[in-house]
C-alpha cells in the first residue's frame, strides 16, 4: 500500500511538479538537489508505468522545455515580490499599485496553471492506454488517502 502510495505522489509531482517548484521556489539551482529528487521521480514513475526508453526521452524533453518557461516567469514573480515590498515599505500602501502588482502576480500563475495543463495533456499523449489508466488509478488511490498532491490527473482520454 505504501509503495502504491509512493507511486501515485512521483506521479504527481512529475506531472505537476515543476509548477509546484516555480510557484514555490522556482527552477534555479536544478545541481541543488532538486536534480537527484527529479531523477529519483522519474526513475520511480519509469518502473510504475513501465515507460520504455522513447517514453522517458520525451517526457525529459517536455519538462526542459517547461523548465525555461518557468524560468521566465520565476524572474518576473522576484520581480514582483520586490516591487511590492518597495511599494509597501514602512507601513506605504497604495491599493491601485498593490493591486496592479497582485494582478500581475495571479496572471503568472493562470501563465503557470494552463502550461502544467498543456504539459499534463502532452504527457498523456504520450502514454499508452494502459498507462494512462495505471496513471490515473494510482493517483485515485492516493487521493482517496489525503495525499493527492495538486488537481486530478486527467488528460485526454482516448
Amino acid at each position: 500500500m505504501r509503495n502504491k502510495i509512493l507511486v501515485m505522489a512521483g506521479i504527481a509531482v512529475l506531472i505537476i511538479g515543476a509548477t509546484v517548484f516555480a510557484l514555490g521556489h522556482g527552477f534555479q539551482g536544478m545541481g541543488d538537489g532538486r536534480g537527484k529528487n527529479h531523477a529519483r521521480m522519474m526513475d520511480h514513475v519509469t518502473k510504475a508505468l513501465d515507460l520504455t526508453a522513447e517514453q522517458q526521452t520525451q517526457v525529459k524533453a517536455l519538462f526542459e522545455g517547461m523548465h525555461q518557461a518557468e524560468e521566465a516567469r520565476q524572474t518576473k514573480r522576484e520581480d514582483l515580490r520586490k516591487q511590492l515590498e518597495a511599494a509597501t515599505a514602512n507601513g506605504q500602501f497604495d491599493e491601485t499599485r498593490v493591486r496592479a502588482i497582485a494582478n500581475e502576480q495571479a496572471q503568472l500563475m493562470a501563465d503557470s496553471l494552463v502550461e502544467h495543463e498543456r504539459m499534463k495533456s502532452k504527457i498523456f499523449a504520450i502514454l499508452t492506454p494502459e498507462q494512462r489508466r495505471k496513471a490515473e488509478e494510482m493517483h485515485k488511490l492516493g487521493g482517496r488517502h489525503g495525499r493527492r498532491h495538486g488537481p486530478p490527473m486527467g488528460g485526454p482520454h482516448e
